[in-house]
């Protein structure tokens, strides 16, 4: 009989491609991935360690899996076991295998009952997958191979992949770990990145989505560059949408960045985190750039490119921040306008020099700060929704549901988006009770994405989804909105 394996995956998109890669390592070995853990024999967690809440979630899913495992082999990988490998062998001893990250072949080796390299380790040669407890795979993460991400199995829609261009980061951000957990800057050479995205483009997929810990120094280590990539995938017949994820704000110029956006299949859409707007602060968080030249940057790229779609994120409560910080960072947001933004809390984390810094904020104050600034810019994103409404797109269909009230539509959370977009703006009545006839008569209701939503990042759009199948390209008109996602109607454009 033939085994399988089901990995659960934490944290970000490039947890998620690792994901994809063993579980390509593991088809390779005849043990075959399953979407559904109670088909498998083998569970694997993928866990995050990037901030103290992220290992919290990891040591509950881990808690969890160890409590329905009966029978199964149970395996914990990535960023968390990557830097506390020992301590979950000895908390947890119902956990078969504990490996680093990018220990792909080991951890197959280890389930598969094969021996494991001598390098690691692990008592010798001879030891098994039924002997791991006695100690973790982990490797010091600059000698982890990263290739084998060409042929590998999608955690994603078949129409849209995550491509992970390097791995490592060499900015020294004093709140992050990442370099710690991850390593140094490894770019991938573009011929292999080539050949991975034209293979996928084979299998169906249509879009992709470019990331890395810092895609902006993509190349730096090997004398290549990200405009060399991004203009040789480009040139790849069937790929419809390049979305580049993660470029920092001062290591890029606007110049550039226009260039890479007049490539046809580059959607104007870049994700370019800054953390904050204080220069005081930015100089404690060793960030490239400062409030001004970001200004100023993001002014020229919105002057060249009304249409362009900014994405970012914020951190606060930085140790010594204060209310005037705050207040800057909300003056930024209202200058730049950016169409989303995530948030996240500081998290004092061992071996940054941040965690040395005095002032801590308190939860307290930073939940009423994140809620601030969360408050300007959800009125920011609905003017910028509100730009749109009335407007035809192209989108893409990642999920119909046959029932928009059923089961499957319910555990994606399709009511709940539903009845959020009802209290939104709307055209016209007219364009309202026609979404709400959608959902009275249960009609299939298809969810999906335009130029203006990154997967698994943003917002999505519903529009009714008779006659359409995931993966199929229409055009529709935007309708109704909030300012996180729309109701679209398909557009006169279309066939």
């Amino acid at each position: 009989m033939t085994r399988k394996v089901f990995c659960a995956t934490l944290g970000c998109d490039k947890n998620l491609v690792d994901s994809e890669a063993l579980l390509g390592r593991f088809a390779h070995s005849g043990i075959e991935p399953v979407s559904e853990p109670d088909t498998a024999d083998i569970w694997v967690l993928n866990s995050c360690g990037f901030i103290d809440a992220a290992r919290r979630d990891s040591e509950e899913t881990l808690r969890d899996l160890i409590e329905h495992k009966e029978h199964r082999m149970l395996v914990v990988c990535g960023c968390w076991s990557q830097e506390h490998g020992d301590t979950i062998r000895e908390r947890f001893p119902g956990v078969d295998v504990v490996a680093g990250v990018g220990q792909f072949e080991r951890v197959v080796a280890a389930c598969a009952g094969r021996p494991v390299s001598a390098e690691v380790k692990t008592g010798g040669p001879d030891v098994t997958a039924f002997r791991m407890a006695d100690a973790p795979l982990v490797e010091d993460p600059m000698k982890v191979d990263y290739t084998g991400m060409l042929d590998r199995p999608l955690l994603t829609p078949p129409h849209m992949a995550f491509v992970k261009i390097g791995e490592g980061c060499n900015f020294n951000c004093s709140f992050c770990r990442i370099p710690m957990i991850r390593g140094k800057q490894r770019s991938r050479p573009v011929a292999e990145i080539e050949q991975e995205v034209r293979g996928l483009v084979e299998r169906g997929v249509t879009e992709i989505q470019l990331v890395s810990q810092n895609t902006s120094d993509f190349g730096r280590d090997t004398g290549e560059n990200l405009a060399a990539l991004v203009t040789s995938l480009d040139g790849i017949d069937g790929l419809r949408w390049i979305r580049m994820l993660y470029l920092y704000p001062g290591l890029v110029t606007v110049e550039g960045l226009l260039d890479l956006l007049q490539l046809e299949s580059v959607v104007p859409y870049l994700d370019l985190p800054i953390q904050h707007a204080s220069d005081r602060l930015l100089r404690a968080m060793r960030r490239p750039g400062g409030s001004e030249s970001n200004v100023e940057f993001f002014r020229s790229l919105r002057a060249e490119r009304p249409d362009l779609v900014l994405r970012s994120t914020a951190l606060l409560g930085f140790p010594g921040e204060e209310e005037e910080d705050v207040e800057q960072l909300a003056d930024f947001l209202s200058e730049v306008e950016f169409d989303h933004l995530g948030t996240y809390r500081y998290s004092p984390e061992t071996g940054t020099d941040s965690e040395r810094l005095g002032n801590r904020v308190s939860d307290e104050v930073i939940l009423d700060r994140e809620s601030l600034i969360m408050d300007v810019q959800s009125e920011i994103s609905m003017r910028r929704q509100e730009s749109r409404l009335g407007r035809e797109f192209e989108i893409v269909i990642d999920e119909v549901h046959a029932d928009p009230l059923g089961d499957g539509a319910a555990d994606a959370g399709v009511p709940e988006l539903a009845e959020s977009l009802a209290d939104g703006q709307w055209v016209g009545e007219r364009e309202q009770q026609g979404a709400a006839g959608v959902l009275d008569r249960r009609q299939p209701l298809a969810v999906g994405r335009s130029e203006h939503f990154g997967y698994d990042l943003d917002g999505s759009i519903l529009l009714p989804g008779d006659g359409l199948r995931p993966g199929e390209r229409i055009r529709g008109r935007f309708v109704g909105a909030t300012p996180y996602d729309v109701w679209a109607v398909p557009g006169a454009g279309n066939d």
